[in-house]
């Protein structure tokens, strides 16, 4: 049985799709987080059903990372579309999303990305950033296993952000006078910089936005040496393009754990994983099992997957076909939700930074196809609340971007000439074949079969992060051509 092992990053255009692949079908695994990591036990199947919900997104955000920092001169590789660089240094894309990126899955065309993976073994670091104006910028600070709990810009410090100071476990520095702390709970942090681009002719100013970040180890900061961070050597997972195995899978938790610092609440539970070979100590070592635990480890891993994979049509709630999860970016011990985000949206931002409905169906529960006609209206006072921008992006049931005949990848508040209802709202209109003049502006190109929307709020008002506020459903129409 293959299973697709899907790898989403929003706006990460630099990821591989893996597969695991299962000896046989999975059994019905419990309900829920709670359900599935109550209590301790022996059962290597189950212990392994865990370690891949407890461990599936260390291993997505650790791929993720070596696939944007290696080679170790990747700006000799890699398109503009991506932000890759060594690590320890800022890579940054220069071209906004469109479906030449055929790696990634759910790219946005509102901003630009600056990428920096950080061994906070060589840390401390301090971050700094150019004066933005009144732009639209954030600066997210990602932990090593797709959590984020801080993200500093626009919202929280105006248009310029002072110097960030960034430090690792074991780390006890003195923050300097006038700067931001940053902890990384983990020897790797993510710094992923998103800057908003109001359209191509707006791309060059960016740019220079991006050069004039910088990042240096304190002390280079504190001896005012401008030069670059040394880049550092990295445990290798093994390659992420190929279908992998279960086995393989419990291999690459075990690179990633041997740098593993588990929480005071997280440590029983990595000490359980012992049982089924994988330890901080040794990382994986299959051969210490017998060969029916070793063989019921495999299976768990199927069944880790089938959970994961059943908890991403429900990230929170389900509401007029939409999907939408309000806890955002901060998952706790809701170690099933966090995987279930790491394999659908990994490393999205807090839900006080933006919000990420996302649709597959029309408001009648059918699945969503281009070869229909659809309307999205977001009528007087059902307009997006947001402190800073809204858009619709539309993408093939795949998550890639749909190529079309006007070059339009998404909607939203900044589109030229965007035409507005009489009351203020404004109508989307969803469909693979071209409508009427009067509708051009504000129709987004659909593929001729399945497809998804995803509904980006940036600064969303208190009434959409309580989910107080919710996105309209989307309304099949009648007739695909109503002008022509």
């Amino acid at each position: 049985m293959t299973r697709r092992w899907a790898t989403v990053a929003i706006g990460f255009a630099a990821l591989m799709v893996t597969h695991v692949t299962a000896a046989q079908a999975p059994q019905s695994p419990p309900s829920g987080t709670a359900a599935l990591f109550a209590g301790e036990t022996r059962d290597a199947r189950l212990l392994a059903m865990r370690a891949y919900v407890w461990g599936y997104p260390l291993v997505r955000a650790a791929q993720l990372r070596q696939n944007l920092t290696l080679p170790a001169d990747p700006l000799r590789t890699r398109p503009p579309s991506s932000p890759g660089a060594a690590i320890n240094r800022f890579g940054h894309a220069h071209e906004l999303g469109s479906p030449k990126m055929r790696q990634g899955v759910a790219p946005n065309a509102d901003t630009l990305y600056s990428l920096a993976w950080l061994d906070m073994a060589g840390g401390p670091y301090v971050l700094e950033t150019p004066d933005f104006g009144s732009r639209y910028y954030a600066f997210q600070m990602g932990q090593a296993d797709s959590s984020t709990q801080q993200s500093l810009g626009q919202r929280t410090h105006g248009h310029r952000l002072p110097p960030v100071f960034i430090q690792g476990p074991g780390q006890h520095h003195r923050v300097p006078a006038g700067m931001v702390e940053v902890r990384s709970d983990q020897r790797y942090m993510m710094v992923a910089g998103r800057t908003l681009v109001a359209g191509p002719s707006d791309i060059p100013a960016v740019t220079a936005l991006q050069w004039r970040i910088r990042l240096r180890r304190l002390e280079d900061y504190a001896a005012k040496r401008d030069v670059l961070s040394p880049v550092t050597a990295q445990r290798v997972l093994a390659s992420g393009n190929a279908v992998i195995s279960p086995d393989m899978f419990l291999s690459m938790l075990g690179v990633i754990l041997r740098d593993w610092r588990p929480s005071a609440a997280d440590r029983p539970l990595v000490e359980s994983f012992r049982r089924i070979g994988l330890s901080t100590q040794d990382g994986y070592r299959p051969e210490r099992l017998t060969s029916a635990a070793r063989a019921a480890a495999l299976l768990g891993i199927g069944d880790g997957e089938a959970a994961v994979r059943q908890k991403t049509f429900s990230l929170g709630r389900n509401v007029h076909g939409w999907s939408i999860n309000n806890q955002g970016s901060v998952f706790g011990d809701d170690y099933l939700l966090r995987a279930a985000v790491a394999m659908d949206q990994i490393y999205v931002l807090p839900k006080e930074e933006a919000l990420y409905p996302n649709a597959r169906l029309d408001s009648d529960g059918r699945v969503l196809d281009g070869r229909n006609s659809y309307e999205l209206r977001f009528a007087k006072g059902e307009v997006p609340p947001v402190q800073f921008f809204w858009s619709v992006t539309i993408y093939h049931a795949q998550g890639l971007m749909v190529d079309n005949p006007i070059g339009r990848y998404a909607i939203g508040d900044r589109t030229p000439s965007l035409i507005r209802d009489a009351d203020g709202g404004v109508r989307i209109l969803l469909q693979n074949a071209p409508p009427g003049d009067l509708d051009t502006v504000n129709w987004l190109p659909a593929p001729a079969g399945p497809f998804m929307l995803m509904l980006r709020l940036y600064g969303p008002a208190a009434a959409a992060q309580a989910g107080r506020w919710t996105p309209p459903a989307i309304v099949r129409r009648s007739d695909p051509h109503p002008h022509s």
